[in-house]
């Protein structure tokens, strides 16, 4: 990806400064997202469900989070299109909506026993 980013400035006669802001960027976004959403999907079936369901739930999300991958990929170019710089603009609304979401529904793991979680779930 850093290598694309890279190319593409340069092949547009970007100075270097563009893109080793480019490169700089792309390489914050990649590293922001692995420690902060990325990771979801992943750990958060494992944290919330009973033994008996996890594997089900696991394989939801990621094929959830996959074909999510794919819609936004497919979206965005025809988004970039209409919308021009605020492409982004509703990505940041459904980002937003996802963190209400996640403030309302989804209950804090840490420190707790998967049998306290589903106490926790069960009252909601």
């Amino acid at each position: 990806l850093l290598l694309t980013g890279a190319l593409v400035a340069s092949a547009r006669g970007a100075r270097l400064a563009a893109t080793v802001g480019v490169v700089v960027a792309m390489a914050l976004l990649v590293t922001s997202f692995g420690i902060g959403l990325g990771p979801v999907p992943w750990l958060l079936p494992a944290e919330i469900l009973p033994e008996d369901q996890r594997a089900l739930g696991s394989a939801m999300a990621a094929s959830t989070n996959w074909l999510a991958n794919f819609a936004v990929t497919q979206a965005f170019l025809p988004m970039l299109t209409a919308l021009g710089p605020l492409a982004f603009a509703p990505f940041a609304g459904v980002l937003a909506v996802g963190l209400a979401f996640a403030a309302a529904a989804v209950p804090e793991t840490r420190g707790k026993s998967l049998s306290e979680i589903q106490r926790e779930l069960g009252r909601r």
